[in-house]
């Protein structure tokens, strides 16, 4: 069966972040608020979807888990800047790119390791069946979107060149076909604990940055705070509802 036709509209939606590059500036308050969302769908993403499929498969996911998470912890407070102050006249202030340097990072290499394994899961599905496949390709998609357009957001925030950006969104959009095509390679070469821990522990690094970088974007937002905290709920109920619907 020839799925190249879905797989292209997949990737093409995962790409949607590369909307925000046709502007040439992007009002702060619209990235605040795709961060507040990406916030709430990543938490949700980690704990909702990667946790509870990697625990179906390995009860040492939860260890994993947690390293992930305190690995990240552990990098950015002892081998990453956490600031770099400029200083204005009588008062300093903090340049937030470089801080989004590693969260940019992080999210990337996080998402594109549960995507890859989405990837595989698309490929068990049509192995099934047809309707089950496109159910599963179907569920990808949709919470592909404020993934992708968080993941933007974060990206333009940091100090990396456009090129990099948009070459980190392209690799982000691929990762579910790349996924779907070596997903008889990778079956065949690694066990299922093995896959439940690598993304188990690539939840948890998502966790860390969701809740320790991103959602203090949201508390720190007092224009527009109600609209920041209704992305961020809207985040974690959204991925959480596609769960269900998976």
């Amino acid at each position: 069966m020839n799925l190249l036709i879905p797989l292209i509209i997949l990737f093409c939606i995962s790409a949607t972040g590369i909307i925000l590059y046709f502007f040439k500036r992007i009002n702060q308050t619209i990235l605040n608020l795709l961060i507040a969302l990406g916030a709430g769908s990543m938490l949700a993403v980690s704990l909702v979807h990667i946790l509870t499929e990697a625990l179906g498969s390995s009860e040492l996911a939860i260890y994993a888990f947690m390293s992930g998470f305190l690995i990240i912890y552990l990098v950015e407070e002892l081998l990453t800047k956490h600031h770099h102050d400029h200083k204005h006249g009588d008062h300093t202030h903090e340049d937030p790119h470089e801080h989004y340097n590693h969260v940019a990072l992080v999210t990337g290499i996080a998402i594109f390791v549960h995507t890859l394994f989405d990837g595989l899961g698309i490929r068990a599905g049509f192995g099934i069946s047809n309707t089950l496949g496109y159910s599963i390709l179907f569920g990808v998609a949709i919470h592909q979107i404020p993934v992708s357009l968080s993941l933007a957001a974060i990206l333009q925030e940091s100090g990396f060149r456009r090129r990099t950006q948009i070459g980190s969104l392209i690799l982000f959009a691929l990762a579910a076909p790349i996924g779907f095509y070596l997903s008889d390679v990778l079956l065949s070469h690694t066990s299922e604990i093995f896959t439940a821990l690598t993304t188990a522990f690539a939840g948890g690094s998502l966790l860390y940055v969701s809740a320790a970088d991103l959602l203090p974007v949201v508390h720190s937002q007092s224009r527009y705070k109600y609209l920041t905290i209704a992305c961020f709920v809207i985040g974690v109920v959204g991925m959480s509802a596609v769960k269900l619907l998976e």
